[in-house]
């Protein structure tokens, strides 16, 4: 076996690019667990206090719909995948700003990939929620008509519908 042998000049060459490959390994973990963290369990909002966010199979979507008084079609479903933007535009800045209407703040999930659900309730009104590492981390109310905005979670009446 191969002894190397090493001058004071070397080792020091060494030791520093060994402290530069710990440092940029270091930054890159934190950076990868900063952006799109593990998802909140629960979340808060003025209109129904602290609720459950964890939806991992249809009847844990059901539960989370339940508790915002909105009662979905499971087999209704659509899902695919969105990308939220590292910087918000206009449109997205207006949307957070309805998140946070309802306790959810995407601030948190900047450039991450989560799932989109939508699901129909009634009357061609439907639900959408963003979902992350199982968690909701947005959710928004559309009454189906062609460009009504859209409104948080929270905002549903006694009697079902939005308001």
């Amino acid at each position: 076996m191969p002894i190397i042998y090493f001058n004071k000049k070397q080792l020091i060459k060494l030791a520093a690019v060994a402290v530069c490959a710990l440092t940029l390994t270091g930054i890159c973990f934190l950076i990868g667990s900063e952006r799109g963290g593990s998802a909140e369990e629960y979340a808060s909002s003025n209109e129904i206090g602290r609720f459950f966010t964890e939806v991992s199979d249809m009847k844990s979507r059901e539960e989370f719909f339940a508790q915002f008084g909105i009662k979905i079609k499971p087999k209704s479903e659509i899902k695919d995948e969105v990308i939220i933007p590292e910087k918000f535009n206009v449109t997205y800045k207006y949307y957070n700003t309805l998140q946070k209407q309802a306790g959810f703040n995407l601030e948190n999930y900047k450039g991450v990939k989560a799932e989109r659900a939508v699901y129909t309730v009634r009357d061609g009104e439907k639900v959408t929620i963003l979902i992350y590492k199982g968690n909701v981390i947005a959710g928004h109310i559309e009454s189906g008509t062609y460009g009504e905005t859209y409104k948080p979670l929270t905002k549903r009446s006694k009697n079902g519908k939005t308001g």
